[in-house]
């Protein structure tokens, strides 16, 4: 009798089975399960689902929908609110790309109540699991390094790992910073319309500190560019550039 792997599901023919016919299951094998964990880009479409949404994970050779754990690679998509997306808690290589909008977030996380790895609107990252814990191994970033939307709202929640162009021409800007960064979280911040000394940039550190203290950080320099660090509940969030 067949057995399935426990990362990709790959049908396992027992000693003897299949006789005649074992090519099929190994053509689907291929054809399916092998190319689409090495090759594949999955389309999600989170518009009309509710958080959490949990990957699908069966066994053998079916299609890309009944076995998204498996996909190379996932696109996130039509979503402006967070999502916690929850995958099975085994060892996979995976590239997650986050093309939501606004406050859309998304949370990888393992298991129904396992470990977890926020990823920012716009953003991608190649992600490693042990089936315990994330290891990042590239991400945080837009293609071009910087995301491609400005921030023109007068109020706007930011994440880790986005590089933001930040427009006051009509108006001052408040941005609330994440509520539970981790240690060595960047969030980098550009007056790209030359305003700041017009419409300042207030930050909100949202309960942690920020140029060492708890209250809103302004910042009025016109031109300025900068990226913030977080280093712990201490000292909180610190600018790299000066």
């Amino acid at each position: 009798m067949s057995t399935y792997s426990t990362r990709l599901k790959i049908e396992l023919i027992g000693s003897g089975e299949q006789s005649n016919s074992w090519g099929n299951t190994t053509n689907n094998t291929f054809s399916n399960t092998f190319e689409e964990s090495i090759s594949a880009v999955y389309s999600k479409n989170l518009g009309s689902a509710s958080s959490p949404v949990t990957l699908t994970h069966v066994d053998g050779p079916v299609v890309a929908a009944s076995n998204e754990v498996r996909q190379a690679a996932i696109r996130f998509h039509g979503h402006t609110t967070a999502f916690i997306i929850q995958t099975v808690a085994v060892e996979r290589v995976q590239l997650i790309i986050n093309d939501g909008t606004a406050d859309g977030t998304i949370t990888m996380r393992l298991g129904a109540s396992g470990n977890t790895y926020v990823i920012a609107p716009g953003s991608k990252i190649l992600l490693a699991t042990d089936g315990t814990n994330w290891y990042p191994i590239t991400g945080g970033e837009t293609s071009s390094g910087w995301s491609a939307t400005s921030i023109t709202a007068s109020t706007a929640n930011v994440f880790s790992g986005q590089r933001l162009f930040i427009d006051t021409s009509s108006n001052t800007i408040t941005v609330t910073l994440p509520s539970a960064p981790a240690v060595g979280d960047e969030i980098s911040f550009m007056d790209v319309a030359d305003n700041f000394d017009t419409n300042a940039l207030t930050i909100n550190p949202n309960g942690k500190k920020v140029f060492g203290a708890t209250a809103n950080g302004t910042v009025s320099t016109e031109g300025a560019a900068f990226t913030i660090v977080f280093t712990g509940n201490t000292h909180g969030w610190k600018i790299t550039e000066k």
